[in-house]
């Protein structure tokens, strides 16, 4: 699997320039994903536009992953309030 995923990601950029190794492809594949994510929350939440929590999730991410900076509290509130919300 490594190998495909460097195979993919050295495509994204001009040959022998690839110093990111398999990051790049990871970062389409996860960009196409929450695209997909927004736009099926969209559609099967009656036009519930759900791309601010998938941005929450990634912050909450970032927290557990141990930046000072953010807090780890503030985005699951945020989701389930949001969820609160829709439902």
């Amino acid at each position: 699997m490594r190998g495909g995923l460097r195979w993919v990601s050295d495509l994204l950029f001009v040959p022998g320039a690839n110093r990111h190794g398999v990051l790049p492809a990871l970062l389409v594949v996860l960009t196409v994903t929450t695209g997909l994510v927004d736009a099926l929350s969209f559609l099967g939440l009656s036009r519930v536009f759900v791309a601010n929590m998938t941005g929450n999730v990634a912050f909450l991410g970032f927290a557990l992953a141990g930046d000072p900076q953010l807090s780890v509290w503030a985005p699951p509130l945020a989701v389930a309030v949001f969820t609160a919300g829709a439902w």
